[in-house]
C-alpha cells in the first residue's frame, strides 16, 4: 500500500503519540495533532485503511491503534528521507561541552551517559580495541516494555556480547545512523547505531524498545558521532 500524504500523517501521529504515552491511539487525538482540518469520520476510515494493510493495529478492544513493525518501518523511512538535525543551541551545548573532555576515554563515557540521558534507554559505544563504555540501565526499569519478560530476556541477552552481535550490523557501508529491529539476533529490541572513527572501526548505539523516540535519537546519535570524529582526528 501506498500511503497519500494524509495517511503518512495519520501514521506518524499514531506512531509518535504512542511513542509518548505507551497507550493506543484514537482518532480525537490525531485530529488535534495533524497539521490542516479533517474531520475524525475520515481520520478513522484511514485508521481502518492503515489497520487493513498491516501498518497498526487495534489492541484488545480499544477504540486506539498502535504500530505494528512494519508501520514503525514506514515511520522511521519518513525519519530518513527527513534527516532531521539537533537544534542549532543543542549542537553549540554538546560541542562546547565535548571540547572541555581533554581525555579520549572520557569524550566516549560521555558520549554514552548524553545518549542514554537524551533518548531515556541504553546508550553503547564501542571502540576500536574493543573496549564497551555503556550508560542507561537505570533506565530500563522506567520502559511500560520491561515488565514483558520477554523483552527483557532479549536486551540481556543483547548486551551479554553487544561486540559480536553489533558487527554484524556496522558491515554496512554507510555512515549516517541506521535502526535495526525485528530481526532473530534482537528478538523485540530496537538499535539505533552508526559507524565513527577511521574506517568506521568504532560504533556508538542506543538500544531500547521499538516504541523509541526516533525522532530525537536518531539526530542525536549522528551528531554526537560527528562530534568524536572531529575529536579523535
Amino acid at each position: 500500500m501506498n500511503l497519500n500524504p494524509r495517511q503518512k500523517q495519520v501514521l506518524k501521529a499514531i506512531v509518535e503519540g504512542f511513542v509518548k504515552s505507551s497507550q493506543p491511539i484514537g482518532s480525537n487525538y490525531i485530529v488535534e495533532m495533524l497539521p490542516f482540518n479533517v474531520s475524525s469520520a475520515t481520520i478513522r476510515n484511514d485508521m481502518t485503511e492503515l489497520t487493513q494493510a498491516g501498518f497498526i493495529v487495534q489492541p484488545h478492544t480499544s477504540a486506539g491503534r498502535i504500530p505494528t513493525d512494519m508501520g514503525y518501518k514506514a515511520y522511521i523511512e519518513m525519519a530518513m528521507l527527513e534527516r532531521k538535525e539537533l537544534s542549532h543551541r543543542q549542537q553549540e551545548m554538546l560541542t562546547a561541552h565535548f571540547k572541555r573532555l581533554r581525555n579520549l576515554q572520557d569524550r566516549f563515557k560521555e558520549a554514552a551517559r548524553l545518549l542514554s540521558e537524551l533518548s531515556g534507554s541504553v546508550s553503547l559505544l564501542i571502540d576500536d580495541t574493543n573496549k564497551v563504555y555503556m550508560s542507561g540501565l537505570s533506565n530500563l526499569p522506567k520502559l511500560p516494555e520491561f515488565r514483558d519478560a520477554e523483552f527483557g530476556e532479549d536486551f540481556m541477552e543483547l548486551l551479554e556480547d553487544p561486540i559480536a552481535r553489533f558487527k554484524k550490523i556496522t558491515r554496512a557501508p554507510d555512515s549516517h545512523p541506521q535502526v535495526v529491529f525485528g530481526s532473530k539476533d534482537f528478538g523485540k529490541t530496537s538499535i539505533v547505531i552508526t559507524k565513527f572513527g577511521p574506517q568506521g572501526r568504532k560504533i556508538i548505539s542506543v538500544i531500547g524498545p521499538m516504541r523509541m523516540h526516533y525522532g530525537k535519537t536518531l539526530p542525536a546519535v549522528d551528531y554526537i558521532a560527528k562530534i568524536l570524529n572531529e575529536d579523535i582526528r
